[in-house]
């Protein structure tokens, strides 16, 4: 996760240009410590499969959770670290939607080697199925994700039917809560930028955990030398 140095996260955008992910990286795609923050993103993608929330998708149409996006340079150390570990060659695409409002024609749906899978309600299955038409829905877990109890019995499934050991579930905010109230979330990788967010010029806005007010454990923190204004920090919720 990333978040502003008076720690904002997210805002219920006006358009398509007011991006809250932007705004609190700053802008600028050159500046050294964005970049860093870039590959960080990319080499914890390399260590299992990756997860996000359904508003992320629709507010980012060209992600895909890969250690090498379609725009980045190439980055073949990454795939095999993959291969040496035993790994496929891309990890899974894991999307929480519980209510199954998904752009279907989003590039995780899309791409060829990118294998999807959707975790959703009952109620979410039959909108996914609805969306797809005539055509093939993609793979779904389905579970009571709304409640705690369902959360976890769904991730066991992802172990226990699908393999996945570790989970990089890149936010949003909505969905990391979620998983730190069913008990799952273990740690939480955070860049704090130098930037500050005026909350009272944006709508809904979303904070990070006060994590030591929730009972987490600092368990690394780092700089770049290029730019020490932006904080790499680790935080863990559960020690096993």
């Amino acid at each position: 996760m990333v978040a502003s140095a008076n720690g904002v996260v997210a805002w219920r955008r006006l358009d398509t240009r007011d991006d809250p992910v932007l705004a609190i990286l700053g802008g600028d795609r050159r500046r050294p410590a964005r970049i860093a923050d870039k590959r960080l993103l990319r080499y914890l993608r390399c260590f299992g499969d990756v997860a996000v929330g359904a508003e992320t998708l629709r507010t980012q149409p060209e992600l895909v959770l890969s250690p090498q996006q379609p725009s980045d340079e190439p980055a073949p150390e990454l795939f095999a670290f993959r291969t040496s570990a035993g790994l496929s060659r891309q990890p899974r695409n894991v999307v929480y939607s519980p209510s199954g409002l998904l752009p279907l024609t989003h590039r995780i749906f899309t791409t060829a080697d990118i294998d999807p899978l959707v975790l959703t309600t009952p109620e979410g299955a039959a909108e996914v199925a609805r969306r797809a038409g005539p055509g093939a829905p993609p793979p779904m877990l389905i579970d009571d994700l709304l409640e705690p109890a369902g959360l976890r019995r769904a991730h066991v499934r992802l172990l226990a039917e699908h393999g996945m050991r570790y989970l990089d579930c890149e936010g949003g905010q909505t969905v990391l809560e979620a998983l730190h109230g069913a008990g799952i979330l273990d740690e939480v990788f955070l860049t704090v930028t130098p930037f500050v967010i005026d909350a009272s010029a944006h709508a809904d806005v979303i904070t990070t955990f006060d994590f030591e007010a929730e009972g987490a454990t600092l368990v690394a923190e780092g700089r770049t030398a290029a730019d020490e204004t932006w904080l790499f920090r680790r935080w863990r919720f559960n020690a096993r």
